[in-house]
């Protein structure tokens, strides 16, 4: 082991190659003696001196697999390594070189090497175990501050501040908000459509991106304590929906974000009893989206996450309106059954070697929305069911198959249907 530890830091013509094989050592000894190896980890880390890669590529490893343990702040080793690490923050050749390793620029911008990502989280922690509130919304500031090009940065930067609002969640909404403000970030909501971008501006293009998927952390992290701070936070999503610079990017991270923050909702025991304000905004955001998706592709993650976010607003407080659940399945059913012309889908189709299966994906989506509507003369139901009616490809031999049991019922919750044809004729005739 101490043959190990010593070469790791060792500099020869091999350079990151040679640490990264003494570090592969250590880390398939510390399968066999964890508590020893953790042991001389904290005391190489501890020291004062900001840790040399190679014990951070060990410990990136143990975090990649151990995720979890590691972030729990009762895991004695990220607990001690966290606590004790406090003391460094007012160190400025520590946290230079901190800020230093972090902002380095990957090998690959697709993937984040094991130490990268280690001190994301390692970072976090440190200032959720901090007290001073000045030196908490310094540091969160100073990271905000640094370039949000590349996808694993701002995901990296989003954890950290994720973790810091476990204890922390009025200093970091504070210092979102300023950053929010901020004279690059405000510039960067109007101006990128209109002018060929730098590289300096590209190091504030997507700072909005990195600002949700750090909403969308805060909801996950700080668990019991997040229902008070819903509503701020989706009417700051909300408004970085409509004043982005909108691209593909953007669009992922807002739904990212989204899903989250949706997640965090579901798992906590009160939001049944909670009402919402800011839901009916979100929605107005997911149906532009849905409306935007491309009626030539059959299925993309997009149509997919925004249904599912979209099912599961649903069922929050306040309950929609009988008017805003008829738009939304409208929407809904819209963007899923608009198929392209015959010709075009089946050149797309052939492009997949298991084509998607659109009823296992999107329809089991849809159930739990029309849960809230299988009442006889619920304006909703009949609403959706007349506009199917209206599409005329929707007797197409096609659209049976896909769609629909042999049986030619669209299945409901409970196991329950509805013939198409007869129920629309039902809808038509009634007064």
């Amino acid at each position: 082991m101490q043959l190990a530890l010593e070469n790791m830091t060792k500099t020869t013509e091999l350079e990151e190659v040679y640490q990264d094989a003494a570090s592969n050592v250590l880390l398939a000894i510390c399968r066999h003696s964890w508590r020893v190896v953790a042991q001389h980890l904290e005391t190489e880390v501890l020291t004062g001196i900001f840790p040399h890669r190679s014990l951070l590529y060990v410990m990136g490893i143990l975090t990649s697999n151990e995720k979890a343990c590691w972030e729990d702040p009762a895991h004695p080793l990220c607990s001690q390594m966290a606590v004790k690490s406090v003391q460094f923050l007012n160190t400025d050749m520590w946290s230079k070189e901190l800020l230093l390793a972090l902002t380095k620029p990957d090998r690959t911008h697709q993937e984040q090497p094991p130490e990268k990502a280690f001190l994301f989280i390692y970072y976090g922690l440190i200032l959720q175990a901090e007290d001073n509130s000045t030196t908490i919304r310094t540091h969160l500031r100073t990271l905000l501050d640094t370039s949000h090009q590349w996808p694993k940065q701002r995901e990296g930067i989003a954890l950290t501040i994720g973790l810091a609002a476990v204890r922390h969640l009025d200093h970091v909404w504070a210092v979102l908000e300023q950053f929010g403000r901020s004279t690059p970030v405000k510039w960067s909501l109007h101006s990128f459509c209109l002018k060929v971008l730098n590289s300096e501006d590209l190091q504030w293009k997507w700072a909005s991106s990195t600002i949700l998927l750090s909403y969308g952390q805060m909801t996950v992290r700080a668990k019991a304590h997040i229902l008070p701070w819903v509503d701020n936070i989706l009417s700051r999503m909300v408004f970085y929906f409509h004043y982005s610079s909108w691209d593909e990017t953007l669009k992922q991270s807002f739904l990212t974000a989204v899903l989250m923050l949706v997640g965090a909702i579901s798992r906590n025991e009160g939001a049944h009893s909670y009402e919402f304000s800011q839901i009916s905004e979100l929605l107005d955001c997911l149906m532009v989206l849905l409306e935007k998706e491309p009626q030539d592709t059959l299925c993309t993650s997009t149509r997919q996450q925004t249904i599912h976010i979209i099912s599961s607003l649903c069922k929050l407080r306040p309950p929609l309106d009988s008017e805003r659940k008829s738009r939304i399945l409208s929407v809904c059913f819209h963007s899923v059954l608009a198929l392209p012309l015959l010709d075009v889908l089946e050149k797309h189709t052939c492009l997949f070697l298991e084509p998607p299966n659109i009823q296992v994906r999107l329809v089991p989506t849809l159930t739990p929305t029309l849960q809230e509507s299988r009442a006889p003369h619920d304006q909703m139901t009949t609403s959706w069911l007349a506009h199917l009616g209206s599409l005329a490809w929707f007797q197409t031999p096609v659209w049976g198959s896909c769609l629909f049991p042999s049986s030619g019922h669209l299945p409901l919750a409970g196991g329950a249907g509805f013939t198409p044809s007869s129920q629309v004729t039902k809808v038509g005739t009634e007064s």
